[in-house]
């Protein structure tokens, strides 16, 4: 006689590798990679027309993986400007990864090593951040690191080939177009913003990070997305913080 089947049983704990592919599929299907390859097909192009090496933009994008520090880097390429100074607007522009990090680690790491956290750290990009946040939290916490690498993987390397694919199309894209296409990559990351928003603090904070937006683009200088963040973030957090006090 056979037994009953045990309907509280654990499910069992599926291997790494099967998250990592399953990242990979959420990539394919994300409509945040379509846009970030589309903007990477116009970052593609704009090196071409410049004269900038292709073999170097390709290092660009493994290595910094941020599309307006890329455009820094070949912008200040173009104009003349002396290495140390592109690698200062470089690494000024990238603070704004530092709250992403943050706010996206704890949420991924589980049970992982500090080694294995820095390695993810690097494919923390705003792309893999957006999907992580919607995507990560209803997963099991052991299937939450491998899912990320698997996600950010794939928006790495597809900005790799599209980088290519757009460097072969240089010229017979209009150049309407293809800085059309670099941009739609900050317009996709604000309406995954609004999509993503949940809570009072989180409206509070993009509410007041727009309405901050053309004071500091204008006075802030290379530090307007820190001053952005810092004061509109903060701000958020301490009217929210009091209206739950109040409740």
């Amino acid at each position: 006689m056979s037994e009953p089947a045990n309907t509280g049983a654990t499910p069992p704990i599926e291997p790494p590798r099967v998250w990592f592919w399953r990242g990979v599929r959420a990539g394919v299907m994300s409509v945040q990679g379509l846009v970030l390859f589309a903007g990477f097909i116009g970052f593609g192009g704009l090196i071409r027309d410049i004269g900038f090496p292709l073999g170097a933009a390709l290092l660009s994008t493994i290595f910094v993986w941020a599309l307006p520090a890329q455009l820094l880097i070949v912008g200040g390429f173009a104009a003349g400007s002396p290495a140390p100074v592109i690698a200062l607007a470089v690494g000024l522009s990238s603070v704004r990864f530092f709250p992403i990090v943050a706010s996206i680690m704890p949420m991924i790491r589980g049970k992982s090593g500090l080694g294995t956290q820095l390695f993810a750290s690097h494919f923390v990009a705003v792309s893999a951040w957006v999907e992580s946040i919607r995507l990560v939290p209803a997963l099991p916490v052991y299937a939450r690191m491998p899912f990320f690498l698997g996600l950010s993987n794939y928006f790495l390397w597809g900005s790799v080939v599209t980088t290519v694919i757009g460097y072969l199309l240089a010229g017979t894209l209009p150049q309407a177009l293809a800085n059309g296409l670099v941009f739609l990559t900050p317009i996709s990351f604000l309406l995954q913003l609004i999509r993503n928003s949940r809570d009072l603090v989180d409206w509070l904070a993009l509410v007041l990070g727009l309405a901050l937006t053309p004071v500091f683009a204008q006075f802030g200088g290379s530090f307007d997305l820190l001053w952005i963040g810092a004061i509109g973030g903060g701000a958020a957090y301490v009217i929210g913080r009091r209206l739950r006090a109040r409740a």
